[in-house]
């Protein structure tokens, strides 16, 4: 008897061997295939996210209001808008004079970190701790910096492109923004549709199996990324505070940074702390403490009070596969990859579990 679902099986394994051999063997072309894949479907991968995000609003308002859903959409578009702008003329006016102020003061503070490093250096010199020439490193970085100067105009070339692509990815985050409103408006068409679609390939009941189990995947991602910027946003703020009261200079900016890079798990964090200890170095170094205080406060905020009652229970990884997870997805996402690879990678934990459960019942 011809068993349809056993050639199944010994075509996709097939498929998936001459898929790695290809990989292995053609790494570097394979990749930019890929990665030209994704770049082609990622305004349709920003809508499913935004649809995602905007749905439970969608239906609260529609709940709420008792209004059409065309109605609740432009409204829940509209709330979200203005509390962007909202939070933009609130944070920028701040954040631009505090950029300004830091601009002016660049070329003191450069003088004034040469002029500590030149003490710190006589120091050692008079300890005998000094085990290099700082005239011979000098002259290296000299060197360097003239060996290097012919490639500007190829780091100019570089950075143009990036700007294209940077201008590229928030024309498909807007276009992600208005296909996300049909999927909205038509939601029932597109589940319909869906599930038509797994149809084709197993029984009716398989089918519903996998739209209720999507829909879990979804319930689960949207805990993730609320619970996230619940906690992102506590931490900035607590951080804030801190700074304030201390009047450790740039407190907004550095605020801005460790709140924003909590929302990439263990990464982020360690490259805004980075970005916001070069700052208060520059700026005020007695100061740097205060700065340590505050990123340790918002991070006991974040792992001992809010984390656990608000994240525990939505991808449950460890630390090891959280950071595979944001580098790989941002390697082949870029910025919203680092963003969504968390709850990506916990889906496919969750497919992952359930197939395993389904192999050993």
């Amino acid at each position: 008897m011809f068993d349809k679902k056993f050639y199944f099986k010994i075509f996709f394994i097939g498929f998936l061997l001459v898929l790695f051999q290809s990989f292995f063997q053609n790494y570097t072309s394979l990749m930019e295939v890929f990665k030209s894949g994704i770049s082609a479907t990622l305004p349709f991968i920003y809508a499913i996210f935004i649809a995602i995000l905007l749905n439970p609003i969608v239906n609260l308002l529609g709940r709420s209001l008792k209004i059409n859903r065309t109605l609740s959409i432009l409204l829940s578009v509209s709330l979200v808008v203005l509390f962007i702008i909202g939070v933009f003329l609130i944070i920028v006016p701040n954040l631009i004079m505090s950029t300004n102020d830091l601009i002016s003061r660049f070329p003191q503070m450069l003088v004034s970190l040469n002029t500590n490093a030149a003490h710190i250096i006589e120091f050692l010199r008079e300890k005998n701790l000094l085990f290099f020439d700082p005239a011979e490193i000098e002259n290296n970085l000299i060197g360097l910096f003239k060996s290097n100067l012919g490639n500007l105009r190829n780091l100019i070339l570089t950075l143009g492109l990036d700007i294209f692509q940077g201008v590229l990815g928030v024309l498909n985050f807007f276009l992600g923004i208005f296909l996300a409103l049909f999927l909205i408006q038509d939601k029932e068409y597109y589940l319909s549709f869906l599930k038509n679609f797994f149809v084709l390939f197993t029984t009716k009941e398989k089918a519903t199996e996998i739209v209720i189990f999507l829909d879990k995947t979804q319930e689960i991602f949207l805990k993730y990324i609320f619970g996230r910027v619940i906690t992102s946003a506590a931490v900035g703020i607590t951080a804030f505070i801190v700074m304030l009261i201390a009047n450790v200079p740039y407190a907004l900016i550095s605020a801005l940074l460790i709140g924003l890079g909590n929302m990439i798990p263990y990464v982020g964090s360690i490259v805004a702390g980075i970005i916001a200890v070069f700052l208060i170095v520059l700026a005020a170094p007695a100061k740097i403490i205060y700065l340590f205080l505050a990123i340790a406060i918002g991070q006991s905020v974040d792992g001992f009070i809010l984390g656990p009652k608000i994240l525990s229970q939505t991808v449950g990884m460890s630390s090891f596969w959280t950071i595979v997870a944001v580098l790989v997805c941002g390697n082949i996402m870029g910025p919203i990859g680092l963003f969504l690879g968390v709850p990506i990678f916990g889906i496919i934990k969750l497919i992952y579990i359930k197939k395993l459960n389904e192999k050993f019942n």
